[in-house]
């Protein structure tokens, strides 16, 4: 079966990109969100606004200007909650308490992945936004431009896109919402 995604084209000052209008506020996680934008050339465009959009191109640019904010504080956050676990558990190693080893390597194993995610996303937002640090945001644009389609060929647990065959095995949110998407293009059928 194949599904067709719909996307909102916009433009930056660092060229011309798509970002996911159906999946992008589904998704469980907002690290996954900035995963769902694309370069515009990879997208089939349409004159027609999609029916079932989440995201318009009104309040595009307030999204991705969010995003960017949570990302940022979200990926600094993750490196202090990391390292306070570290430094407690040295603490109590060195003091001599005994508070078991694997599970303190096992919860900085868990933090380190959150915050590479984190991390991984706030640097898509900063090559597409054209900004390093929040102050930078004022200068930068965001300009809507229309819409397009991604063409996703689905077979049972078989996604022919890289970035949704992940998303689906690893986002319930986002498993859940296909789901939904399936049904709405079997109802207009």
């Amino acid at each position: 079966m194949r599904v067709r995604i719909p996307y909102v084209l916009f433009e930056t000052k660092t060229g011309k990109y798509g970002v996911d209008a159906y999946f992008s506020l589904r998704v469980a996680k907002l690290e996954r969100r900035a995963t769902l934008i694309r370069k515009a050339d990879d997208l089939e465009w349409t004159m027609d606004r999609p029916p079932v959009l989440l995201l318009d191109d009104d309040g595009l640019e307030n999204y991705l200007r969010e995003l960017f904010l949570a990302l940022y504080e979200l990926s600094g956050e993750g490196f202090r909650k990391r390292t306070d676990h570290m430094r407690r558990w040295n603490v109590w190693r060195i003091i001599g308490i005994p508070t078991g080893h694997q599970r303190h390597i096992d919860r900085d194993e868990e933090l380190a992945k959150e915050n590479r995610e984190a991390l991984l996303a706030l640097a898509i937002l900063q090559k597409v936004l054209g900004a390093k640090k929040p102050k930078d945001l004022e200068r930068t644009f965001v300009r809507p431009y229309g819409y397009a389609f991604l063409e996703v060929e689905i077979n049972g647990s078989e996604v022919g896109d890289p970035v949704y065959r992940e998303l689906f095995k690893i986002d319930p949110g986002a498993g859940m919402a296909l789901a939904w998407l399936k049904w709405e293009k079997e109802e207009k059928a």
